[in-house]
């Protein structure tokens, strides 16, 4: 199957992982571990461009948002972080997990308390219900939060477009970020640019609406 039929614009939805403060922002948690976010803006203004063409188009878009709440995890989940000394990375108490740079609708935004999207029962009914079978997936962090919505989304049924330009990592292996890419590509379903999105979803808004006025003429006269 084509990138164009999987792009149909009634079964398709764009996921936004993780556009936060302690992921994107300089002053976040993860820039005050010494990690680069310098590319984080320019790919953030691609998302939201990505976005604006499917609130045109009436693909639904789920901004995913981490949040670190002790009142949320079980004790196993509590161990990890006591015990292993795991990073508490959006944590509820402070700004970390706040959105850098976008503000979404209250309805559009799905918390999350591990890296897993699929973990939000809301975001599973909504999918279900819209009847959608294709996500294109964007943000961060590449090889953790994205990658884990990469797999469990395929392994749930759905086909998976990844936009390059539109995830990103903080890591400092170099390799990272290409590493889950050819995953994609061997796997999990396609990798392309955000243009190419964009391209093909503008040309079927086009196409509907000249479909449309079609059928509005010949109702008008009167041609079944």
């Amino acid at each position: 199957m084509g990138l164009e039929d999987k792009l149909d614009l009634a079964a398709t939805a764009l996921l936004v992982i993780d556009l936060q403060n302690d992921f994107c922002s300089p002053t976040g948690l993860m820039a005050s571990m010494g990690k680069d976010v310098s590319g984080m803006d320019i790919m953030i203004e691609r998302i939201k461009t990505l976005a604006s063409v499917c609130n045109e188009v009436n693909i639904p878009v789920f901004y995913l948002q981490q949040v670190y709440d002790r009142t949320k995890l079980t004790d196993l989940q509590k161990e990890q972080y006591d015990l292993d000394g795991k990073i508490a990375v959006c944590d509820i108490q402070g700004e970390g997990y706040k959105f850098y740079k976008i503000n979404p609708p209250a309805d559009r935004i799905f918390p999350k308390y591990v890296y897993n999207a699929f973990s939000n029962p809301n975001l599973v009914k909504e999918l279900s219900e819209k009847g959608i079978k294709t996500l294109v997936i964007t943000g961060v962090s590449t090889q953790v939060c994205v990658e884990t919505a990469i797999r469990g989304g395929f392994d749930i049924g759905y086909k998976i477009v990844v936009p390059r330009d539109l995830i990103a990592t903080t890591s400092k292996d170099p390799d990272i970020q290409g590493r889950t890419l050819r995953l994609v590509e061997k796997t999990y379903g396609v990798v392309v640019d955000s243009s190419e999105i964009i391209e093909i979803l503008r040309a079927k808004k086009t196409v509907n609406r000249y479909n449309k006025k079609q059928i509005s003429r010949r109702g008008q006269l009167g041609i079944s």
